[in-house]
């Protein structure tokens, strides 16, 4: 390297440096115009341009810096970003294996693990997410996208331990996992939550909160501590304002928080199953001819009375009613507990695990991608129309019928007319009640009406457009409408 070319590449770094990034990137491109293949020049150039968004020119210039400098993690690693954002993640791979294996670390292997997800090499993304949790074991992220990455994989058991990491490092340590009585399932994590709980709310999840401490209490479940949760949930109650109680979700300031601060978005409880290796569904059930009557469907949809035996049933309500996992808000008044943080009990493991062996035609070649609870508040209404991202819906209630005030409503209304192929994603799950409305056109009073049952299921194409019938239930915590969502296989199709 020349005197003037080192010294051109030593102005073009200050000018970098001072924060003057147009003319440093015009200085790299003069000394490359002067000195065609500088590697540092395009190192910088190739940054530059991923800084300001243009990845095709990145990849380009990072291509060749890394070339010449193969030694550099940095310019493999780089460039395997501008190829991940221009979304050709194949071709990101092997710069992110070059940099993960010269600059072994959390980050690489976990772009690398991301990447390999993407690309469709399970395999490799495992290993690299597996070598990223080891290095960094109180990330909360890594264990996610391990747990997404063993879900496409259809090893669910192994996802369900990937999430409880994972819920555990966002949701803390539940009373009841106490580590003294050898308990906790997970000793090595830290007992608190490693990322700040969010203060957002509404009216609705601090009333189910209150109920569901005080339901925990009369039941001896909720430790001494926190004896006095409920009316510390009822004193916040009592100081919404009027613009509060209306709206579909706020943040408490800090100081109104802090009463509940210590049950608020945390795991209190998480209330074991036990199941082990029982079967979960019941035999009562003429599988096979559940899994003609769908095939044969037009549409396909199909209820299944009596899908849990009496005491996997009896397991999942428990579990439901003592573990505080509903941290997700909805604002048309239900709450949220997703497997990915809290409801992957083994149980629901097993439920979904035996679904596909009951039905290997329909489900054999699916694996679960979602799995979900959702608990409704008596005086509101639920999900609005929508499609899922999904092949097959398994859609199953659990509250008992004595709670359902009108028998003949309360479960699921599916219309049969499915989401036209080329909706994505947010259009199946995002869009306006009208919106889906004017699709569904005249065929908005061809209508299957399922009633609400304890134990009763509902089998459907996810392309079908469907929504919450109305409902009226009895109050009380015990109360409240719960059903259990699981999607099997890959949507859009």
């Amino acid at each position: 390297m020349t005197d003037a070319l080192q010294a051109a590449l030593a102005d073009a770094a200050s000018l970098l440096s001072q924060g003057h990034r147009a003319e440093a990137e015009r200085a790299y491109a003069a000394i490359l115009a002067g000195a065609p293949g500088t590697p540092a020049a395009l190192a910088q150039l190739g940054v530059l341009a991923l800084q300001r968004g243009d990845a095709s020119r990145a990849a380009e210039l990072l291509a060749q810096a890394a070339a010449k400098m193969p030694w550099v993690a940095a310019l493999h690693a780089n460039l395997g970003t501008a190829r991940r954002r221009l979304e050709h993640h194949a071709d990101a791979v092997e710069p992110l294996r070059r940099a993960a294996l010269l600059a072994p670390g959390a980050g690489p292997y976990a772009a690398l693990g991301l990447a390999a997800s993407q690309a469709g090499r399970r395999r490799l993304a495992t290993a690299a997410l597996r070598i990223a949790t080891a290095l960094a074991p109180v990330d909360p992220d890594l264990w996610y996208n391990l747990g997404v990455v063993l879900m496409e994989d259809g090893r669910l058991a192994d996802a369900a331990a990937a999430y409880r990491r994972h819920g555990r490092l966002l949701r803390g340590r539940p009373a009841n996992q106490d580590g003294r009585a050898g308990t906790d399932p997970l000793p090595a994590l830290p007992t608190e939550p490693v990322r700040p709980i969010s203060r957002l709310t509404c009216k609705h999840r601090l009333e189910h909160d209150r109920d569901q401490l005080r339901w925990l209490r009369d039941r001896s479940l909720l430790p001494d501590d926190l004896a006095g949760e409920p009316e510390a949930y009822q004193a916040v109650l009592d100081g919404l304002s009027d613009d509060e109680r209306a709206a579909i979700s706020f943040t408490l300031p800090e100081d109104r928080f802090a009463p509940i601060a210590r049950s608020y978005g945390r795991f209190v409880r998480l209330e074991p199953s036990n199941w082990g290796d029982r079967p979960a569904l019941s035999d009562a059930v003429d599988w096979p001819a559940m899994e003609e009557a769908f095939l044969a469907g037009d549409p396909r949809a199909v209820t299944v009375d009596g899908v849990l035996t009496d005491a996997a049933l009896a397991a999942l309500r428990r579990v439901c009613r003592a573990s505080t996992f509903w941290h997700q808000i909805k604002g048309a008044g239900y709450l949220g507990a997703y497997f990915r943080e809290g409801f992957n009990d083994p149980l629901v493991v097993r439920i979904a695990e035996e679904l596909r062996a009951r039905l290997p035609r329909v489900l054999g070649g699916l694996p679960a991608r979602v799995i979900w609870a959702y608990s409704y508040d008596q005086g509101m209404v639920g999900i609005n129309p929508h499609a899922d991202f999904a092949a097959v819906n398994m859609n199953f209630w659990i509250t008992v019928d004595e709670a359902n005030l009108d028998p003949e409503t309360g479960g699921l209304l599916v219309y049969r007319k499915a989401a036209p192929p080329e909706w994505d994603f947010r259009t199946y799950n995002t869009t306006s009640a009208d919106f889906i409305y004017d699709y569904l056109g005249e065929r908005r009073t061809d209508v299957i009406r399922v009633p609400h049952r304890a134990n009763r299921a509902l089998l459907f194409d996810s392309r079908l457009i469907h929504e919450t019938d109305v409902f009226r239930f009895k109050p009380g915590f015990e109360n409240r409408r719960i059903n259990i969502t699981m999607l099997f296989g890959e949507g859009g199709k």
